[in-house]
């Protein structure tokens, strides 16, 4: 392995490594729920872990723009990650489970921007858009791999398959890292600093009106969507089609197997045109999944719905960091600035699971998925605001202005 290709590991890793950025994801609340919790309840302890997290993304945004040592903290957030998962098997408490996703959350935070690091880091600036569209195309790829080895694993090992299925990634790809060598990672392209020797303080990343519009516009559309996955596997366990982590498996297949195309689309797109328009597009896909999510009864259906969040969540997975490069070059903190704006989608995303679980318990299925939508509305409004400023012609002279 020692003589693959610098990017051929990236590829590599990203596989591995895309069950374990996310821990459980949506599977804990079907585990949570076939454990006798109610959506409220899940909603509840989901963020309530998620909101926690927050606090670390900015913070490790921040010692990756500082380290050397990439390779390193990309092995510490998987085990981290891995560590808070195991931990929750044996535990049904509120505190035991909350404190196993604190763990994870912890890891998660420091995962995209050493992940991000690396690859600016290998590939450099002009690269990076072809290169993260490829990272995105090879994590879903690794999503689709890991839910179908959950599907067949439930099969002997019940709901407890994602675990295990989630410990062996992260063990693959900690040997990945191992195949990549520090002398392939230029430490200065991986923090953004293309220009001097000196990095851009806070306070001027923090003042970027750019990345501003862009995190706010992400808080929404996260507000929306994060929910929605789980609340599915909870309604399929509701309307009692079968063993719902096998169809949420199925769900989860379905969307990132769609998402391998939509990544390698989006990242041929994001050096043609204005890159701003991948994220109008992501925002205009989630309020129709809403629509769809709150008519639907058959689990077919459900599953169909999937593969428009390959296009929503997918697309913004190979625009994000894109956008935040362009926004930020040369001032030393790219990676903080990804940090940055992880912690406000974070906000969105953890605060969503328990608007979904308390507009399902209170109103019920159809007003979660509908009220869930709305987010979206004011995100795209957000999102046209960029149009004008992030063309992928002249992001450099942008990122010297603002």
């Amino acid at each position: 392995m020692r003589t693959m290709p610098p990017t051929a590991v990236l590829a590599a890793l990203n596989f591995f490594l895309a069950d374990v950025q996310g821990g459980l994801g949506p599977f804990l609340a079907t585990w949570l729920a076939t454990t006798g919790w109610n959506p409220e309840r899940v909603g509840i302890v989901m963020t309530a872990g998620g909101l926690a997290g927050l606090v670390f993304n900015s913070p490790a945004g921040m010692l990756i723009d500082r380290t050397h040592r990439f390779r390193l903290w990309v092995a510490i957030s998987s085990l981290a990650v891995v560590a808070g998962t195991l931990a929750t098997l044996p535990a049904h408490s509120f505190a035991a489970v909350l404190a196993a996703q604190l763990a994870s959350a912890l890891g998660g935070a420091l995962m995209a921007p050493a992940v991000t690091a690396l690859t600016l880091g290998i590939v450099g600036k002009d690269r990076f858009p072809h290169q993260q569209g490829r990272n995105q195309a090879w994590n879903h790829a690794g999503n689709v791999a890991a839910a179908g080895l959950v599907g067949v694993a439930t099969f002997s090992l019940g709901a407890a398959s994602a675990f295990w299925v989630l410990a062996g990634m992260a063990a693959a790809s900690t040997a990945t890292l191992l195949a990549l060598p520090a002398s392939a990672i230029d430490t200065r392209r991986a923090r953004g600093q293309a220009v001097t020797e000196r990095s851009g303080t806070i306070g001027q990343m923090l003042g970027n009106r750019l990345l501003l519009t862009l995190g706010l516009a992400l808080l929404l559309f996260h507000l929306g969507n994060a929910a929605m996955l789980p609340l599915l596997g909870q309604r399929m366990a509701a309307l009692g089609h079968g063993n719902a982590t096998r169809w949420l498996a199925a769900c989860v297949v379905v969307a990132q197997g769609a998402m391998v195309l939509v990544a390698i689309a989006a990242g041929h797109a994001s050096d043609r045109i204005n890159r701003a328009w991948l994220l109008v597009f992501a925002c205009c896909v989630l309020p129709i999944r809403g629509a769809m999510a709150a008519m639907a009864q058959d689990p077919v259906w459900l599953v169909l719905i999937q593969i428009l969040d390959a296009c929503g969540a997918g697309t913004l997975g190979v625009a994000v960091p894109i956008l935040v490069a362009d926004f930020t070059w040369g001032s030393g903190r790219t990676q903080s600035a990804l940090g940055f704006v992880a912690t406000l989608q974070g906000i969105g995303a953890a605060c969503s699971t328990t608007l979904g679980g308390l507009l399902a318990a209170q109103l019920g299925w159809v007003a979660a998925f509908l009220g869930l939508a709305v987010p979206a509305v004011f995100a795209l409004r957000l999102s046209t605001r960029l149009l004008g400023y992030a063309s992928s012609a002249n992001a450099a002279s942008i990122s010297a202005r603002v």
